[in-house]
């Protein structure tokens, strides 16, 4: 008894020291900082790289292959999705206009030139082609994540063209999508039937909300399978990680330990516990598997802070995406009492690694490019991580928020 009262003890000691250089108010600067980067750069404009104009009117301009985004933050990628969620959070808790109206702006820029898209789209060139991914949904890439954030946003604007997108994705999840036999979701690439694990990401978050939004339970009681299924079918009992991807064909596990797949599959299960309605029966098997992925991932935490690229290779890089996936989730679990108060420490130490990767100018280092399913470890080592990466940028938003709550309690 003696012994574990001094345990407890050190861990608070732990917690008062690692926090004794953060406040929440620091936090919120710094997501703050980050957020207005994203604000600023954000143009709503179209690109004709063929002439350099930028283009306000995309049907008075016409469309031809040379038209894109202006940047990335005006795109309808999965990416984007995390984005405009992280956003919707920081502006309920702030209550700022630019963060609270930052969706809101995004799906108008979308909408307005969606129906004069489609007439000129002649479905290929799927990634080139602007909102390609909004008109063609192949996979849950397409219609996951900015499906959830569309979601959020139609509980205060009840427009038409929403719901009908919001029904469009759910039907493509629920009844279209590739699945294995006993119905977890797979891709038809790079071979027919592979499970990928960011894929529990691009499915259970539009699940939950779908949930939220009709009050039907066949939605909550999906994405509680879907998370019980793809922990079965990655999580590797050696290590206690999860492998990047199933290959149904081979009966085999495909790429390797890779950080921000992990950190996908945590923040799903994590996000699904936030909105599964209290009572659901299978709510305490989720707890269960979320409290395992966290005390597993925990034990490759480096000094710094920072989770590796390749989770328990530390000679590859410190990569931040994963990072900050996991600082939101074990934050969000001590903070909802999913997991021990005595586990914040790990997610206080994540976020102080976090703060070493942003620039005086809100920009986030160390964010690894998208990736898909490697053949070998090399493939994960080599991957590069750009300046300001697109890919980390709405998780550091869900993180911060976390952590400046566990330092308020």
């Amino acid at each position: 008894m003696k012994s574990f009262y001094y345990f407890i003890l050190t861990m608070m000691m732990s917690t008062a020291a690692l926090a004794q250089n953060l406040s929440k108010q620091s936090v919120l600067n710094t997501v703050g900082k980050v957020a207005d980067n994203v604000v600023k750069n954000t143009t709503y404009l179209y690109y004709d790289k063929g002439t350099g104009e930028l283009v306000a009117n995309l049907q008075k301009h016409g469309y031809n292959r040379q038209v894109v985004p202006q940047n990335g933050y005006n795109d309808w990628k999965y990416w984007n999705g995390v984005i405009h969620i992280g956003f919707n959070r920081l502006g309920e808790e702030t209550g700022v206009d630019r963060y609270k109206n930052y969706t809101k702006k995004n799906f108008e820029f979308f909408f307005r030139d969606y129906e004069y898209l489609k007439s000129v789209y002649d479905g290929k060139n799927q990634w080139g082609f602007p909102m390609a991914q909004a008109i063609k949904v192949a996979e849950l890439d397409d219609c996951g994540a900015m499906g959830a954030s569309l979601i959020e946003l139609y509980m205060t604007e009840k427009k038409p063209a929403y719901k009908a997108y919001i029904d469009a994705a759910a039907a493509h999840i629920m009844k279209t999508q590739l699945r294995l036999p006993d119905g977890i979701l797979s891709r038809a690439h790079p071979h027919r039937n592979t499970v990928w694990a960011d894929d529990l990401y691009m499915s259970v978050p539009f699940l939950a909300r779908m949930g939220v939004l009709t009050g039907q339970q066949e939605y909550f009681d999906e994405a509680v399978k879907q998370v019980a299924l793809f922990h079965q079918h990655l999580f590797d009992e050696r290590t206690g990680l999860m492998w990047h991807c199933y290959y149904d064909d081979l009966k085999a596990h495909g790429g390797t330990f890779w950080g921000r797949c992990n950190g996908w599959m945590m923040m799903a299960t994590a996000d699904l516990l936030r909105l599964l309605p209290a009572g659901h029966p299978r709510r305490n098997e989720i707890i269960a598997l979320l409290q395992r992925q966290i005390l597993n991932t925990a034990q490759h935490q480096s000094q710094t802070g920072l989770w590796h690229q390749v989770l328990n290779k530390e000679d590859s890089y410190l990569e931040t995406s994963c990072t900050l996936m996991f600082t939101y989730s074990i934050a969000l679990a001590v903070n909802n009492g999913w997991i021990d108060r005595r586990y914040q420490t790990i997610a206080i130490k994540g976020w102080q690694g976090i703060t070493t990767q942003i620039t005086g100018d809100g920009a986030v280092t160390g964010i690894c490019e998208g990736t898909g399913i490697g053949d070998d470890i090399k493939f994960y080592y080599d991957r590069p991580a750009p300046y300001n990466d697109i890919h980390g940028l709405g998780a550091i938003f869900l993180a911060g928020l976390e952590v400046a709550k566990l330092l308020e309690k």
